[in-house]
């Protein structure tokens, strides 16, 4: 007998309500929850893909252990707990607790206890060396937040939105600022007057919609907005009231940006001069609005001053919450906040906290720079990491994949989270079986953790939901939540784990269920998950909704539209040989730029059937595709100055000419046959860790990126050329 039971789909950070049809334990049927409220029922490939996810005959039962000879056996879970604690031990004895670090990626999405727990087991033992994606995925954002402070009363409400500006994102496939149903979320709003801008070198399925689409050259994103800036200065379309008493830097920030005239801007970027007024008078007049940045600026470079002078743009029209409005992304499953229309002041952006031994990188806002990770490993000498716990498609996602492999390759111990055997997991000394969605409870904690880093995330509403687990892992399996390895090591080490200040440690001798991490991770939420759970379908809370309340009296925090890194980097900017710096010419004519596919997320788990097919295209303009001589499907070599990789051609009248698009997370190990139609292609054997990277983040150049194409002649097959042993 078939059973429906509703869950949330966490292939991505939307978290869309489902249902899922059950037969006998196998999961036969998933569909977008009607009944939930916000979404209205949407589901997206990546939803409908869950079936075949967990139906999967490949997927990891059981721990793996690497051999001397390179191959894997099964293990048992207790038994691999007991060899890493021992393992762990001894690196810790002799090189220091610094010698173990960890990194989070996007499976944590599907694993909320997990990330707690790990940090919670490297402060137990004394680690620092914490990393995550977030410093690959727009960490500028939280380096922008601190030099130039926050809005304690948050964003505007969309509904009144009469603007909204959008660069280098795509929220109809990405889901970033429209998770519920971004397609009718966006109808809605342009319905209602909201006038949309798109900076973006594609045009996107999101840009079709805009009112203005400024199709701009990859890389330009600083430049256009410090455009938009001069016009609103020199137009005088400044909220004056709203910056006197709010903000200071004004005249600094005029003089930074007086010489990126309309045309200088146009010239530069590559877009009309007339888009570019329309789109300045749009914001200079609209009385209520918002905006927002994706992947795209982030990595093509300078994604710290592209965010900082988003933020700068907006405070220069005033476009945060005014008290009385109603709070967007108050707090369910986190303690209750006041949201206050006054600054909050900007703080450290970096100066603080751990550095690393390379290039000049350190702890910043956004966390330790992953992107100097592989670097911290392979540097011998004190403090060098030889254990690494890894959550994430390290081999299919971090930049330089050569580096990558050679610093997996060299760790003493690497400890890999995965349900299937991953070009990641292939590099372990031990790969930890995990559990798959519907086998964990779901929650909404995640989306509202990551609202408080990323406007584009969470929920404008108070929503929450808890769903509990669907199924048991398959008969016979040794599985573990994520969270569940620390815990135990944690237990044989003899440590006691806390995972917040001012509360109690964890039981130490009898092990929680992962409801029992929940209720730790929302003590003293704004509304009891207790609460939370008799609501199937999820909820909105009203009693957790909160108006923006009146600025304290005595409230002297200013915002800083002139912070001196920032605008020493925009003058770098304004006087550099542009051309020089965007490194095209006659070899490398053409920028790559990243694009999200609706059907995948990043390097997450692809069981057969899930995508039609299996590879990931290189996008190109047509016009250039017939200039060169290629046609679609064909296999073309693309060649950056850091290294080269096959890939198959796709149509995209789309795209910018002279601009070409690729997904991240696809191909395989170094070494390992790799056939671009059915392995797809990796990025990152085109990008260098030290390549043009933001000094404050250490994210390098992943956009915008100089390469060239050229045909593979039909007769041959389409070589690896990057698939050299290392």
């Amino acid at each position: 007998m078939i059973e429906v039971k509703t869950s949330t789909c966490r292939a991505c950070s939307a978290y869309c309500p489902i249902e899922v049809s059950i037969d006998d334990g196998r999961v036969v049927r998933v569909d977008g929850d009607r009944a939930a409220p916000l979404y209205g029922g949407f589901i997206c490939p990546k939803g409908r893909a869950l079936t075949a996810m967990h139906n999967d005959a490949n997927r990891l039962r059981h721990c793996l252990k690497r051999q001397p000879d390179g191959s894997f056996t099964p293990i048992g879970s207790a038994q691999a707990i007991d060899e890493i604690s021992a393992r762990v031990s001894e690196i810790i004895a002799r090189h220091g607790p610094r010698a173990v670090a960890g990194f989070t990626g996007g499976p944590s999405v599907e694993q909320p206890a997990g990330p707690p727990l790990m940090l919670a087991f490297l402060r137990a033992i004394g680690s620092p060396m914490a990393f995550s994606a977030a410093t690959f995925d727009q960490p500028g954002m939280a380096i922008a937040n601190a030099l130039h402070g926050t809005w304690m009363g948050g964003r505007m409400r969309p509904e009144a939105w009469e603007v909204f500006l959008l660069v280098g994102g795509n929220p109809i496939i990405s889901k970033q600022y429209f998770g519920q149903n971004p397609g009718d979320q966006l109808k809605a709003l342009i319905k209602n007057g909201t006038q949309l801008i798109v900076i973006d070198p594609r045009r996107t399925e999101t840009a079709r919609k805009a009112h203005v689409h400024l199709q701009c050259i990859p890389g330009e994103d600083p430049t256009i907005i410090a455009g938009l800036i001069h016009l609103i200065i020199a137009n005088d379309w400044i909220n004056r009231d709203f910056v006197a008493l709010n903000a200071q830097g004004l005249d600094e920030l005029a003089r930074a940006v007086s010489r990126f005239t309309p045309d200088y801007v146009a010239n530069r970027a590559g877009i009309q001069q007339d888009d570019l007024l329309h789109a300045a008078r749009i914001i200079g007049q609209a009385r209520r609005g918002d905006f927002g940045s994706g992947t795209g600026p982030s990595m093509a470079t300078r994604g710290s001053l592209t965010a900082y002078l988003m933020l700068c743009l907006q405070t220069l029209r005033g476009l945060w919450a005014p008290e009385g409005q109603e709070a967007v992304q108050p707090r369910v499953l986190l303690p209750r906040v006041k949201f206050k229309a006054q600054p909050r002041a900007p703080y450290p952006a970096w100066g603080f906290g751990e550095k690393l031994r390379v290039r000049g990188l350190q702890q910043s806002a956004a966390g330790l720079p992953a992107g100097g990770l592989a670097e911290e490993i392979l540097t011998p000498g004190e403090g060098q990491i030889r254990a690494l716990f890894l959550h994430g498609g390290a081999m299919l996602t971090w930049p330089q994949q050569e580096l990558t492999a050679r610093a997996l390759q060299s760790l003493e111990l690497l400890v890999m989270h995965d349900v299937e055997m991953s070009p990641t997991a292939r590099m372990a000394h031990y790969v930890i079986a995990t559990k798959m969605g519907f086998e964990i409870p779901a929650i909404s904690l995640v989306g509202e953790i990551s609202s408080l880093l990323h406007p584009g995330y969470g929920w404008v509403e108070p929503y929450g939901a808890y769903q509990a687990a669907l199924l048991a892992p398959p008969a016979g399996a040794d599985v573990l939540d994520s969270w569940q390895i620390y815990y135990r090591m944690a237990r044989k080490l003899g440590l006691r784990l806390k995972l917040r200040s001012g509360q109690p440690p964890l039981d130490m001798e009898h092990e929680p269920t992962t409801d029992d991490i929940y209720e730790y991770l929302v003590a003293g939420s704004a509304v009891a998950l207790s609460e939370v759970k008799k609501f199937p379908h999820g909820h909105i809370f009203d009693e957790a909704r909160e108006i923006v309340g009146p600025r304290d009296p005595d409230c002297t925090a200013r915002l800083e539209l002139a912070n001196p890194a920032m605008l020493e980097e925009l003058a770098k900017v304004r006087a550099e040989d542009f051309a020089q710096r965007r490194g095209t010419n006659q070899d490398f004519p053409f920028l790559l730029i990243p694009r999200r596919m609706q059907n995948v997320t990043n390097a997450a788990y692809r069981p057969p059937g899930v995508m039609r097919n299996p590879y990931n295209p290189l996008f190109m303009n047509p016009a250039d595709m017939k200039e060169r001589g290629i046609a679609g499907g064909d296999v073309v070599e693309i060649r950056s100055r850091h290294g080269t990789i096959a890939a198959v051609v796709q149509g995209d009248a789309g795209l910018r000419p002279g601009v070409v698009s690729l997904t991240h997370g696809f191909g395989k190990n170094p070494g390992e046959p790799c056939d671009p139609r059915k392995d797809g292609a990796n990025v990152n054997r085109l990008t260098r860790v030290d390549d043009d990277y933001d000094p404050y983040t250490g994210i390098p150049r992943m956009g915008a990126l100089p390469v060239a194409i050229a045909r593979f002649p039909r007769s041959e097959a389409a070589p690896d050329r990057a698939a050299a042993p290392i």
